[in-house]
């Protein structure tokens, strides 16, 4: 059985806000100029850009067939990247909450931040330590739940973390 698991993306928050803004700006540049070819380049690269920051992701392959697993980034969301890896190399897997926390200042010097936990799936080392992440989740029931179909699917013990 083949499983993958789009972990995250590459991007997120204002620079994908600002290449949504880049993308509009480069779709609307070439035909409000007549396609003349100096607007053409700018509004190609603006949107190569842009396509770039907003789909560009990484994530999982796991064969549990062949016991082997792939974590790979894709470029623009198409072009993928990785190498195989044995699920031997592994001694389990292992629930952990990852708290995302982003902040911005405006020019008033005030500062808004804002914060998301999500719960990701990571495979145990050999020194009994998460390697990496094969799986995230929003909710902490969707992970218990998937935590336990992992076990079951690669035949692997589940590990908690020492805190």
């Amino acid at each position: 059985m083949l499983i993958e698991n789009k972990v995250e993306k590459a991007y997120e928050g204002p620079p994908v806000f600002v290449a949504y803004l880049f993308l509009l700006t480069g779709l609307f540049i070439v035909p409000l100029n007549r396609f003349s070819l100096e607007t053409i380049l700018i509004g190609g690269f603006l949107i190569i850009a842009s396509c770039f920051f907003i789909f560009s992701l990484s994530g999982v392959k796991i064969d549990t067939d062949k016991r082997k697993i792939k974590q790979y980034n894709k470029i623009f969301g198409i072009i993928e990247n990785g190498t195989w890896q044995h699920l031997d190399d592994y001694l389990g897997v292992t629930l952990v909450p990852v708290r995302k926390v982003q902040g911005m200042a405006s020019w008033s010097n005030q500062t808004t931040t804002t914060s998301k936990t999500t719960y990701r799936i990571f495979l145990v080392n050999k020194a009994k330590k998460p390697a990496f992440a094969i799986k995230s989740c929003k909710t902490i029931e969707q992970a218990q739940d998937s935590l336990d179909e992992f076990s079951i699917w690669l035949k692997m013990p589940v590990f908690s973390i020492k805190r």
